[in-house]
């Protein structure tokens, strides 16, 4: 099967579409808690992502799953 989406540029496809959604909660102000963006060690907490760590994992993860049922991109 040829996928719209090739696999090695998957990370970058699903980074691109976590970054939409981490504008649209910086425009409203909104900040996730994260234990793990302490950890980090930046020194200006606007340097770092809103969804970070884990977070992102997961969502890019379930991105993952609902583009391979669709055959948008190639599962794991």
């Amino acid at each position: 099967m040829i996928y719209p989406v090739d696999y090695d540029d998957r990370a970058e496809f699903f980074g691109q579409i976590i970054d939409i959604f981490e504008d649209f909660l910086a425009e409203k102000g909104i900040e996730i808690e994260n234990d793990e963006r302490e950890d980090y060690g930046a020194e200006d907490d606007e340097e770092l992502a809103i969804i970070f760590g884990s977070d992102y994992d997961y969502i890019r993860d379930r991105l993952a799953e609902m583009m391979a049922r669709w055959g948008i991109a190639e599962g794991d």
